[in-house]
Order: structure tokens, then C-alpha cells, then sequence
């Protein structure tokens, strides 16, 4: 009887990391640099609805990346021995992943659903275009910060950090 063929776990657990990282980071880039300044065309009482809808589908996808993303960052860490740098100088880069990516886990699956949503819909029912403005520098703060983050993990993973 012939074995099965080994898969090549490493190429695997990298191509799922990044392709998850680019679909979640972009996604939130769109949101960020297109959806939300967009909304400002729509009467204010439309804004958040409008918006509420969009990041309900979208919301969906991102937990699926995020999910992914911090599935195969810990098959990667695990498989590459990287534990050692977290808490180092050398692995700033490291821990900025693993604590990005726990904050945006924490605001995806229990900040929004547990009261945010409802916030922002009660802040856009005295002020729509307050709302959306208010939700652009959120979204403006976590993308700069996702790109921070980015940029220092390919630096720090090629050993610049």
C-alpha cells in the first residue's frame, strides 16, 4: 500500500496567514477609505443604517479571516519555534501581531455584538453625521494601526526588528 503524500504544512499555514491577513486588513481599508466617507452622500438619518448593513456582511467575512488569521499565526508560531521572541526586543513584532489581532477578536466577537452596535445606532439617532464622523476616526485609528503593524511584522519576520 503507497502513503499518502506529506502536505507541505508550512507553505500551507504562511499562504492561509497572509491571504487572511490581506482579505481582513483590506476589507477594513474599503470600510475605512471608501464605505464610510461614501455614507456622507446619504441623508443623515440613512447613514448608520446604511452603514449597519454593509458591516453586517462584511462582519461576517472579517470573524471568518480573523478566525483564520489567528489559526494559522498560531500553527506558524507553534511550527517555527517563534515563542522565545514574545516579550523580547527582537519579537516586538511578534506580540504587536498577537495583540492586534486580540483586539480586533475582542471588538468583532464581543464589543460589537454586546453593545456597540446598539451605541452607535442610539448616537445616530440624535446625530447621524456625528456618528458616521465618530466612526471614521475609529476605523481611521485601527487601520493606521493594522498597517503599523503589518509593516513591523515583515520587517521584524525578515529580521530587521
Amino acid at each position: 500500500m503507497t502513503a499518502l503524500p506529506r502536505l507541505p504544512i508550512m507553505p500551507l499555514l504562511l499562504a492561509a496567514h497572509i491571504l487572511s491577513v490581506v482579505l481582513w486588513i483590506g476589507g477594513m481599508a474599503f470600510v475605512t477609505t471608501v464605505v464610510l466617507p461614501a455614507l456622507a452622500r446619504l441623508p443623515a438619518g440613512q447613514r448608520i443604517p446604511a452603514f449597519l448593513e454593509i458591516e453586517r456582511r462584511f462582519g461576517r467575512q472579517a470573524r471568518v479571516w480573523v478566525l483564520i488569521a489567528g489559526a494559522s499565526g498560531a500553527g506558524l508560531l507553534a511550527r517555527l519555534h517563534l515563542e522565545g521572541l514574545m516579550g523580547t526586543a527582537h519579537g516586538l513584532w511578534l506580540d504587536a501581531m498577537i495583540a492586534f489581532w486580540g483586539l480586533f477578536a475582542l471588538l468583532l466577537f464581543v464589543a460589537e455584538p454586546a453593545f456597540l452596535h446598539r451605541r452607535l445606532q442610539e448616537r445616530a439617532s440624535r446625530d447621524g453625521e456625528a456618528a458616521r464622523v465618530l466612526l471614521l476616526r475609529g476605523h481611521v485609528v485601527l487601520l493606521a494601526l493594522a498597517l503599523f503593524v503589518v509593516a513591523a511584522a515583515v520587517l521584524g519576520a525578515q529580521g530587521a526588528g
